[in-house]
């Protein structure tokens, strides 16, 4: 029996549909919430255009989503990738939390996610790498 980690991209746009597409190439099945071309379940990304993000549980990880006008559903994951959307929940100059969830803001970011995987391939040292690199970005603004 083969297991497939269970990842989550909410995205705005076109941000969200590429990290789903990177995502789902590099590790199998992905659930995008959010806009995304109707192409994408080819390569197995199952998409949510509809659902309304109603809030982040960023310790489990999870995502709370509206479907149908008023029942919530909590769709729990293993990891979550959120991109294009700001996240208050998050300390300053964090951009990962517990190598389970990333935020990503913009598409430079996203490309500097890409790189990070395809330096070191796994999820923990990826994420690793990200936020070091995303931290050292930031430092240098100041």
């Amino acid at each position: 029996m083969t297991y497939f980690e269970r990842i989550v991209v909410v995205g705005t746009a076109e941000l969200g549909a590429w990290a789903a597409t990177c995502l789902a190439r590099r590790f199998g099945p992905v659930h995008l919430i959010g806009p995304g071309a109707e192409t994408l379940t080819d390569i197995g990304v199952r998409r949510y255009p509809h659902a309304v993000v109603r809030d982040l549980d960023l310790d489990t990880p999870a995502v709370i989503v509206d479907n149908d006008g008023g029942r919530l559903q909590r769709l729990v994951c293993d990891r979550l990738l959120i991109a294009g959307w700001p996240v208050p929940l998050l300390p300053v100059n964090r951009w990962v939390v517990d190598g389970k969830v990333v935020v990503a803001g913009d598409g430079a970011d996203l490309r500097l996610l890409s790189t990070c995987f395809d330096a070191n391939g796994l999820w923990r040292p990826a994420l690793a790498d990200y936020q070091i690199r995303r931290q050292s970005g930031a430092n240098s603004l100041i």
